[in-house]
């Protein structure tokens, strides 16, 4: 049975565990560095932890921290086989003449380029990316993914117990989040609809808004073992450039990168006619800027920022944040239920903005430069 127009999957999204420069404050980058012997048993007990998640796919990065995370998760999983992906396009940010050196010079070097209104092109000129560049690339993977879900056999929708609940039905299948949800399921999470502004209203898509969300088609669950702050764009997606979202803290809450081996619960719903319509379109504006850039021309405009840019039409939960492997336990998990911004205002800002860079840390230890704000 072929696949309806409106579809949803849940996601996994895992940062690899640790390596010797987590711990060095070395920027690693495109650096295909190994994982720490903490990092290995790291890898081995999230996967042990995950084990009784049912998943349909795998997707990473092609560095080896990643790809030796993924490949532990995959190792114990009780499925007899499910699909693996490598994927250029979940690589960290590429630092350029940068990757490999200590974290502080990171430090300086982006002071330069927010004084500078070249800044982006500071970037390519010590062959780095920008931040609208590794943007692009994560906002490229979500739309691979996407195209890759509207691809498989509808599925049987996962049988969650009621919201808030621990209990599972005797007998039931493996479920893909843990337990408790505290935000229903996708097909129950926007009907009835939730209150959206008339903005909102407007850009809202026919797939993606009211009764319809009962008519759709579960296409799997998917684990994304990924980069700090690749993993931070991606997230920002999710909840920026999506009509409707659920369940997401603020902005400024989310912009501290995963700690090793810590993971993220999301869903995510499309259609999949008008995605691939506007992905198209975008793939299309940024290659053409891209260029007129090699051609000497428009050297002071960035060719990978998205300006004015409309949502997507994407609908978007999330489920858990932040969790490791010490909060779970078989289905269950004992992490802190997510501070979601209801009854607080904060404009979320779709484009990837800017270029502006932040040097906010969450932690001392925390090595990356930081999402691209708007002003």
């Amino acid at each position: 049975m072929a696949p309806r127009d409106c579809l949803y999957y849940y996601l996994t999204v895992v940062r690899h565990a640790q390596t010797n420069e987590n711990m060095t404050q070395v920027i690693q980058g495109h650096m295909d560095t190994e994982l720490s012997p903490v990092g290995v048993d790291q890898a081995n007990l999230v996967g042990d932890r995950l084990k009784n998640i049912h998943f349909d796919a795998i997707f990473t990065s092609d560095l080896k921290r990643a790809a030796d995370t993924a490949e532990a998760i995959k190792r114990v999983n009780k499925q007899s086989s499910f699909a693996s992906f490598t994927s250029p396009l979940m690589r960290e940010r590429n630092f350029g003449f940068y990757n490999g050196k200590p974290r502080e010079q990171i430090h300086r070097f982006i002071a330069e380029t927010k004084a500078h209104q070249m800044g982006c092109q500071m970037w390519r000129d010590c062959r780095g990316e920008c931040s609208h560049e590794i943007f692009w690339r994560a906002l490229n993977f979500f739309f691979d993914l996407c195209e890759f879900a509207a691809n498989q056999e509808p599925r049987s929708a996962p049988e969650f117990p009621s919201q808030g609940s621990t209990e599972l039905p005797e007998y039931a299948e493996p479920l893909p989040l843990l337990l408790p949800l505290r935000q229903p399921p996708v097909p129950q999470a926007f009907v009835p609809p939730i209150r959206r502004t008339d903005e909102d209203v407007s850009h809202a898509s026919s797939c993606t808004t009211g009764t319809k969300y009962q008519n759709m088609d579960y296409v799997g669950h998917f684990i994304l073992v990924g980069h700090g702050q690749w993993i931070r764009e991606f997230n920002h997606i999710l909840h920026a450039l999506a009509e409707q979202h659920q369940g997401f803290p603020l902005q400024r809450r989310m912009i501290a990168v995963l700690e090793n081996c810590q993971f993220n619960q999301f869903g995510v719903a499309f259609g999949r006619a008008q995605l691939a319509l506007r992905a198209s379109h975008i793939r299309a504006v940024v290659e053409s800027a891209i260029a007129t850039n090699r051609q000497g021309k428009c050297k002071s405009l960035c060719p990978y920022e998205l300006r004015d840019f409309d949502r997507l039409p994407i609908s978007t939960v999330c489920y858990h944040l932040r969790l490791d492997a010490d909060s779970v336990c078989n289905h269950l998990t004992t992490g802190s239920k997510v501070a979601d911004n209801a009854g607080e205002f904060e404009e979320v800002v779709p484009s990837a903005g800017t270029g502006v860079e932040t040097l906010y840390f969450a932690r001392e230890d925390d090595e990356y430069a930081g999402l691209p704000l708007a002003k």
